[in-house]
């Protein structure tokens, strides 16, 4: 949900802190929302108001994802892309390179045909084989996204084995570049099996990689000690995101606030907007549920020519002949 939590903002009316919105609209915003009503309804599982409709969001967000999900698939629109790992390369313990002051690795180039902006490399785990025991060996993941950025990380490394780090590292930008601080480290060699072939041909559908050492790219198939475990996902939550202004964020809006009035009519509170408030909570219900159901008519009906333009390889929208199952 990380990418999606802010499509939707819950502001704390006492405070003065600003808050960011995909969509630009805010849960209090709603006319029958205030502090004081989410404060009488709170049970003692969210305790606040505040905390209520912050739970509340998280699961309308949820829940809109997974109706758009099921719009999709009815539709034929997802492809049946499976997210098959890859290796990048095999470890030849019979080769070794000496500790050396200098950066080596390799890089992994997102396959330059990958269409669209839906389709993510991820690199799952990273492994290393020293020669020696290192404790606090510095691992860098280089992204060129905007400009290039850094992420480092502390490892402590066993001899004469393969040791395994789990980064679940999302690339940004077009490639990533991984490399190990070789000052204190000697390793064996890696043989990379994932390279372009003949014309730049791809060795899979994801992605490619190139050796690194010191401050420039090699064209040896060598990783120096580092081996890669990486995949090409399909983030359809991006697909909510970048619709967050035009539909989403108003469906999520809606779905909220019918969450809430659904608690107002289920809580085990006993006061008086509780117990006297609950006939107007059922009118506001049914007039949001219908408020929901047109968005999402309007929003259907958008979607074929919303796909085509996209044109992404998570995505079918060859002859699209949308149907509504929500």
């Amino acid at each position: 949900m990380s990418q999606l939590e802010n499509i939707i903002s819950v502001r704390d009316v006492c405070s003065s802190e600003e808050v960011n919105s995909l969509s630009g609209l805010d849960l209090m915003d709603a006319p029958e929302i205030s502090a004081k009503n989410l404060a009488n309804i709170a049970n003692e599982e969210y305790v606040t108001g505040l905390n209520l409709a912050k739970k509340k969001v998280t699961q309308a967000i949820m829940l809109v994802r997974n109706d758009l999900m099921s719009a999709m698939t009815a539709n034929k629109v997802l492809p049946n892309l499976s997210a098959k790992k890859y290796t990048i390369g095999e470890f030849k313990t019979n080769i070794n390179y000496p500790a050396e002051a200098k950066e080596r690795g390799v890089t992994l180039y997102k396959n330059r045909k990958i269409k669209g902006t839906l389709r993510k490399l991820k690199i799952h785990t990273v492994q290393v084989y020293p020669l020696v025991a290192a404790e606090n060996v510095e691992l860098k993941i280089y992204d060129d996204y905007a400009g290039g950025t850094v992420s480092t990380y502390s490892i402590d490394l066993v001899a004469n084995e393969v040791n395994s780090f789990n980064v679940d590292y999302e690339l940004k930008g077009s490639f990533a570049r991984v490399l190990l601080d070789g000052t204190e480290v000697s390793v064996a060699g890696t043989y990379l099996t994932c390279f372009t072939g003949c014309n730049g041909t791809m060795p899979n559908d994801c992605g490619y990689t190139k050796g690194w050492y010191d401050e420039k790219e090699i064209s040896s198939k060598e990783g120096f000690g580092i081996n890669l475990e990486f995949s090409c996902v399909c983030d359809y939550e991006q697909l909510l995101c970048d619709l967050a202004q035009t539909y989403v964020g108003e469906l999520v809006w809606l779905k909220s606030r019918v969450l809430l009035m659904e608690e107002h009519l289920k809580t085990n509170r006993l006061n008086n907007w509780v117990v006297y408030g609950r006939e107007e909570t059922k009118d506001y219900l049914v007039d949001l549920e219908n408020q929901y159901r047109d968005k999402w008519q309007v929003f259907s009906n958008a979607i074929p020519g919303l796909l085509k333009q996209m044109r992404d390889d998570c995505l079918i929208c060859n002859s699209v002949k949308w149907i509504t199952n929500i």
